[in-house]
């Protein structure tokens, strides 16, 4: 990309063209409400929501102790015993108005270091999963465990960190006295508090059921309750015991109930419908029939003859798949849960299908007769069905077919939602995270997918793990034709000094090549606020007081005052020399860094002295400015 910028824009919101011709841009995601109000948005909600139902395993007390007393604490304890919970509870219980956990996330960058600490900001709550993590990977990452604790306890940060199983009694003498061992708590206990958090009446004490029979993982107990409760609700009159029941045959007998129906239903029409309302689940009738119909064109079944008036009625077909049209002219099965089995069963069994379904849903979400809960519903259960290692890539194309040129809003809504699910997922989260970075890096980024990556950015990344989503956006923005990437990031930065500091990272740092992409500059006019840059914070520390900081706003006023005109750069430097005239305590850094930004160009110097004299508060700067560049210049002479 050629570092000649001719042209500039400054303060530009929206899209922005600089050749020849017209421009339209269509936001089909940001700028709609059509996917609803995005749960991640708020994060403590989620947090929330686990804390009504978390048990206090056996050693939290004392795992609290340390992490009060060091500001960090090693969890171990075997797998399942619900170690990820106790290290977010832990964050929770110290969280404050301006504060919310966040994981902190291994790199991959090769011959870096494992864990990037500027990832650390003031006064951050922070968690980091080592549970699987092993061999050389541990050695490393245990090399960095020590300077990661210093950084915490330097920003008044808090760091809980979840050890592997294996590795826990060799963590290192140094390290050893801040560990503490989590134990699992009892089933039945956890069983109780998830009943209880849903207003599921139970007895007490619980009466003997079949989930309780076995060892059960502590992630097989809120999709047990959540069965328990979708069994009380379409059977009011129903008893505990029948529910919970009803909920256990959902969850482990049906699997061989669909394998014995599929085979009994010999016919295509009858399997494709079937699987019409198991993907499309409560869905109008209408669009079960149609969504039939279309699964047997993707497979090339044959249509027959038949007339007409001789087929047999909707709900006659209907009943002979166990299904019915309820009270709401909804679709579905006469079973608990009863759709997913017969999903999971097509897609394992039959696997001759899956490349035809495939097309059936990405035809299917487009149709102008599905509602947005019925294309929700369709694109959340193919997705559930592609999320592993093997079949995401089935998605990855989905997505790019969705948006790609031409689209519809149908379509970036379907896109739209694959990748908050993917993100959502908590084995698959991170490779969704992947794709998004190298979507992001891509020189051809569409528009379309660039709108999709800066919503799954916003509303998804931000709340979970906001270093990564800074840097896709960071990516997009540098490659966009209009301003959603750059005015989404900056927006982001601007509440979160961490992020800034980040920011100005990538924008200075020799590695990154600063100046090679035209948007960085323009981004760092936005991101060295002056005003965020002089605010002392929770710990009255302004980000202007550390000297990489300093370093790193000088290299960026140089490349400005090098590659940008007079006009451009105007505004920045006299928002600068404002808060400078209000900001004694700061006056003297932030006319320091301006001077040193532009020592390579004498008609720059001139420009900020001569810039000085506009407003008669601002006299005083310029003799200031005068001993910046004398200092400077003699310095160079020396």
């Amino acid at each position: 990309m050629s570092d000649s910028f001719e042209t500039h824009a400054s303060d530009v919101r929206g899209g922005m063209h600089t050749g020849a011709g017209d421009i339209n841009y269509t936001y089909y995601l940001l700028q709609s409400d059509s996917l609803g109000a995005a749960p991640r948005k708020q994060p403590a909600d989620e947090l929330r929501w686990l804390k009504q139902r978390f048990i206090k395993p056996v050693g939290l007390d004392k795992a609290r102790e340390v992490l009060k007393a060091s500001h960090t604490v090693f969890l171990y304890g075997l797998p399942g015993s619900g170690r990820i919970a106790a290290a977010k509870m832990l964050l929770w219980d110290l969280r404050d108005g301006g504060r919310q956990p966040h994981e902190l996330v291994l790199q991959e960058n090769g011959n870096g270091p494992s864990i990037d600490r500027s990832h650390v900001g003031d006064g951050d709550l922070v968690w980091l999963d080592l549970s699987q993590v092993a061999g050389t990977r541990w050695d490393e990452v245990h090399n960095e465990l020590s300077s990661l604790r210093a950084m915490v306890q330097d920003r008044d940060a808090y760091l809980v960190v979840v050890l592997p199983d294996e590795t826990a009694a060799h963590l290192g003498s140094t390290l050893a006295r801040y560990r503490a061992e989590i134990q699992r708590p009892a089933v039945d206990e956890v069983l109780s508090r998830y009943l209880w958090a849903e207003d599921i009446p139970r007895p007490v004490p619980l009466p003997p059921l079949r989930f309780l029979d076995a060892d059960r993982r502590m992630e097989e107990i809120p999709q047990y309750v959540g069965l328990i409760s979708m069994a009380r609700d379409e059977s009011l009159e129903g008893s505990f015991v029948t529910w919970c029941e009803d909920a256990y045959q959902a969850l482990f007998v049906q699997a061989q109930e669909v394998a014995e129906q599929v085979a009994e239903l010999s016919s295509g029409p009858q399997r494709a419908l079937l699987l019409a309302v198991a993907m499309l689940h409560e869905a109008h009738p209408d669009v079960i029939h149609q969504a039939g119909v279309d699964l047997l064109d993707a497979v090339a079944h044959p249509s027959g003859d038949d007339r007409l008036l001789e087929r047999a009625p909707l709900d006659q077909r209907l009943k002979e798949i166990d299904a019915k049209v309820d009270s709401s002219d909804s679709v579905r099965f006469e079973k608990l849960d009863y759709d997913a089995a017969v999903r999971s069963y097509f897609w394992a069994h039959m696997p001759e299908l899956r490349n035809p379904l495939q097309g059936w849903v990405k035809q299917t979400a487009d149709s102008l007769d599905l509602s947005l809960r019925e294309r929700t519903t369709l694109v959340k259960h193919f997705t559930e069905q592609c999320l592993t290692e093997r079949y995401r890539p089935a998605l990855v194309s989905l997505v790019e077919q969705w948006t790609a040129h031409p689209t519809t809003t149908r379509r970036m809504e379907a896109a739209a939602l694959v990748v908050r699910r993917g993100l959502r997922d908590e084995k698959q989260g991170r490779s969704f995270r992947r794709q998004i970075y190298e979507w992001s890096q891509r020189d051809g980024l569409s528009e379309r997918l660039a709108e999709v990556i800066i919503v799954a950015c916003r509303d998804e990344m931000m709340a979970t793990h906001p270093d990564e989503a800074l840097v896709r956006l960071h990516h997009v923005a540098r490659r966009e034709r209009g301003d959603l990437a750059r005015e989404t990031l900056v927006g982001l930065v601007s509440g979160a000094p961490r992020l800034r500091r980040q920011m100005l990272t990538r924008l200075t740092d020799p590695r990154s090549e600063p100046g090679k992409w035209q948007r960085d500059v323009e981004l760092f006019l936005e991101i060295a606020d002056p005003e965020a840059l002089t605010d002392p914070g929770r710990r009255n520390h302004a980000l202007l007081a550390e000297s990489t900081i300093r370093q790193q706003l000088t290299t960026g006023w140089s490349l400005v005052f090098s590659r940008r005109p007079y006009e451009v750069w105007t505004p920045s430097v006299r928002w600068w020399l404002r808060v400078a005239a209000a900001d004694e305590r700061h006056r003297h850094p932030l006319l320091d860094v301006l001077v040193r930004g532009g020592e390579e160009d004498a008609a720059v110097l001139a420009r900020l002295y001569a810039m000085t004299r506009e407003q008669e508060a601002w006299t005083a700067l310029g003799d200031l400015i005068v001993q910046n560049i004398n200092t400077v210049w003699e310095a160079r002479i020396a």
